[in-house]
């Protein structure tokens, strides 16, 4: 995806770009590129996707995640010839992330370990309303 603001500038809260709109911009983008398949196809995509983009930008391994997929599907193939167009997603994700942790601790003067598991709450609820 592309954007006219940086992931920096969502980091810092200078841009109002959240978890949800990432989210629906992503789909979107997958419904763009998968226009030859049907709606549950490019739901499945996403979600895969989606999964890949978040377990990187909390740290985990790109090559880790695919290697937890079964190597005979499509998924393992796909994901791993998209790894540089997913770098950006992947960077923005994290960036909306770390925002939303920092404001726990900035502005709720929460510990870092509570605010990680307030944004660990808040992205599950998100994800199974954007499902």
């Amino acid at each position: 995806m592309e954007w006219d603001f940086t992931p920096e500038q969502v980091a810092k809260a200078e841009v109002d770009y959240g978890l949800e709109q990432f989210r629906l911009d992503m789909l979107e983008e997958v419904r763009l590129n998968m226009n030859q398949m049907d709606d549950a196809q490019q739901q499945k995509i996403f979600d895969v996707m989606y999964d890949l983009c978040h377990w990187v930008a909390t740290g985990g391994d790109y090559d880790e995640f695919l290697a937890g997929l079964d190597q005979d599907s499509f998924f393992s193939s796909f994901l791993g010839s998209i790894r540089e167009m997913l770098a950006p997603n992947i960077t923005m994700l994290g960036a909306i992330l770390q925002r939303l942790i920092m404001e726990r601790v900035d502005e709720q003067t929460i510990p870092l370990e509570e605010a990680l598991k307030q944004v660990d709450e808040y992205h599950r609820l998100v994800v199974a309303r954007t499902a």
